[in-house]
């Protein structure tokens, strides 16, 4: 009797051991720069989902953080749930952030779920439109940015400068080692000064930055 005690003793404590263990879930990613393909260290990535417990659906929660190293590599842990969701964050210096999902069915116990994120790298772009003696009240120009990139960046948006000393510049981002189209429609009064549709592109370098001057 002592014995089988002892034997149920040591069953019981392997089927715990085998219960608590695994209940930790993995993501191994790898960060780059593109389009260099480099890897990006120092990129902060954060995981945040929402699981269901005692059947109701919770309010999003961050369950993990990490951050890139020399070599664009991280590993986020977090606990088991029954997870109805997983979204994920990516940000680093001189990148523009990027975002995903991951299916919850995706993930097992023991097995790292491979993540690759690519981080576009930044460029500021300053645009400069001003007019210049010889001028006329009727003189106009319709100028727009070509490149819609898919982030926070330079808007497409057609703008409409009028007049005598007409003026106007400003600053914005797009994505590094890309050009940028642009289009300008001129009307001018002074016969034979250059007018009609103009259309060009500009070269912004990741990490730099590039001029877009127009005068007419």
């Amino acid at each position: 009797m002592k014995w089988s005690v002892v034997i149920l003793g040591a069953l019981l404590a392997v089927g715990c051991t085998r219960k608590s263990g695994g209940m930790q879930l993995e993501i191994a990613g790898q960060v780059q720069t593109v389009p260099q393909q480099t890897a990006l260290e120092g990129a902060d990535f954060a995981l945040f989902e929402r699981a269901v417990e005692d059947g109701a659906l919770q309010a999003e929660a961050l369950v993990a953080e990490a951050t890139s190293d020399e070599l664009g590599g991280f590993s986020a842990l977090f606990p088991r749930k029954s997870s109805y969701s997983l979204r994920w964050t990516a940000t680093a210096l001189d990148h523009f952030p990027e975002a995903g999902t991951v299916d919850p069915d995706a993930l097992y116990p023991n097995v790292a779920y491979p993540l690759e994120i690519r981080m576009h790298a930044v460029c500021t772009l300053h645009v400069q439109l001003s007019s210049l003696a010889p001028e006329d009240s009727t003189d106009n120009v319709r100028f727009n940015l070509g490149d819609d990139f898919p982030c926070d960046c330079c808007p497409t948006d057609q703008i409409l400068l009028e007049g005598i000393g007409a003026d106007s510049s400003w600053d914005c981002l797009m994505y590094g080692d890309h050009w940028m189209t642009w289009g300008a429609d001129l009307e001018v009064a002074l016969i034979g000064q250059p007018e009609g549709l103009f259309v060009d592109s500009v070269f912004c370098p990741a990490f730099g930055a590039a001029d877009l001057i127009l005068t007419w």
